[in-house]
């Protein structure tokens, strides 16, 4: 029998949302609802739709291996360089480069007690050391940070809004952080979600990036974008970084159909506002419905709300399938008590709020 590198047995398992095709099966049910995984509700835009039905004729060919035209794109919306950023299969897959470059063996990496799961799993791919920072009322604390760096540590993580408790930090305690951390540790900023959040919460990526050297911001096609199932997400900072990262990528890793999706994507500022309008509405209806239910929200900046129960929700969220409505159960993040719920259409939050009162009426 082959021998398993000891690590893999003891990693953190990602659980996705379950498919709605799986759900259908599963019950016998139509006309399902996903409101699991944080994805646009409005889907793609209608550019990048078109982009994606022009690039399938020329899906027999390999991609651009350097994404030129996307990174280029990119670039002029950051106000940075193409060789300042970095491509990946989603921005998972620039995660794992981090790993391959900036973590090694008993290096400590610092993130929060309630944080993307995925920070994990990389750093113990890595073997590196988990640090986890306290989080009071589901919020980072940069000072708590600030005091757990020791001359092990190598790489922090923060992701700003939080997934999956929403909350966020200032751009200005961000900064205070990396004014404060050696020059040898390495800041991963994760802004999966920074289209939805006010200007004023997201990093100026032009300056901080040519100041901090040592610092790596994340962003993700997924999310506002609406073409999570091409998987393409980024990282932007120096040009050293950037270029080891890209020694660690893999060839062709960002697909054709994907690169010319995510362009598109880019020039579509009608469809950004109309996803934060139906974002907007939809997490003032369901934080006002949810209230009324007797049941506490945090305070959200990106695209979902954590809802918390008085006692274990599992059996909510599995009631809650019964009805056609997929949530995300946040056991595996040690918030056994919460859900978090992704803001969709109106049909879908008013769907989404039927079946909860429901499955509250019912347990009761």
């Amino acid at each position: 029998m082959l021998k398993t590198a000891k690590r893999i047995h003891s990693l953190p398992k990602y659980v996705p949302g379950k498919p709605v095709q799986e759900l259908e099966r599963d019950f016998g049910i139509e006309n399902a609802i996903k409101l699991a995984s944080n994805e646009n509700p409005l889907g793609p835009s209608p550019k990048a739709k078109d982009a994606i039905i022009q690039a399938a004729s020329k899906s027999h060919l390999y991609p651009d291996g350097d994404s030129y035209f996307l990174k280029r794109g990119i670039a002029l919306k950051e106000g940075i360089l193409p060789n300042q950023i970095v491509l990946g299969n989603g921005s998972n897959e620039v995660l794992e480069l981090i790993g391959h470059c900036y973590i090694e063996e008993g290096d400590e990496v610092l993130m929060g007690k309630y944080c993307f799961i995925v920070y994990p799993i990389v750093t113990m791919l890595s073997q590196g050391t988990i640090v986890k920072v306290d989080m009071p009322n589901l919020v980072h604390n940069l000072s708590s940070f600030k005091s757990s760096i020791t001359e092990a540590t190598k790489v922090v993580f923060l992701a700003n809004p939080n997934n999956p408790t929403g909350t966020i930090v200032s751009t200005e305690e961000i900064i205070s952080l990396l004014e404060f951390l050696p020059e040898d540790v390495l800041l991963v900023v994760d802004e999966a979600y920074s289209e939805y959040v006010e200007s004023k919460y997201r990093l100026n990526i032009s300056t901080i990036i040519k100041k901090h050297q040592n610092l790596l911001v994340l962003k993700t096609f997924s999310k506002m974008y609406g073409i999570a199932g091409l998987r393409v997400g980024y990282a932007m900072g120096s040009e050293e970084l950037i270029s080891n990262l890209e020694r660690a990528r893999e060839p062709f890793n960002v697909n054709i159909i994907a690169q010319e999706a995510a362009l598109a994507s880019l020039e579509d500022h009608e469809h950004v506002a109309r996803s934060i309008k139906v974002n907007n509405d939809g997490m003032l209806y369901l934080k006002t419905e949810i209230s009324k239910l007797g049941l506490k929200t945090y305070p959200s900046y990106a695209n979902f709300l954590l809802v918390e129960f008085p006692l274990d929700a599992t059996n909510i969220y599995e009631e809650l399938l019964k009805h056609g409505v997929i949530v995300r159960p946040l056991k595996n993040y040690n918030l056994s008590n919460c859900l978090r719920v992704t803001i969709g259409t109106r049909e879908e939050n008013e769907k989404f709020l039927g079946a909860l009162k429901k499955v509250l009426g019912s347990i009761k």
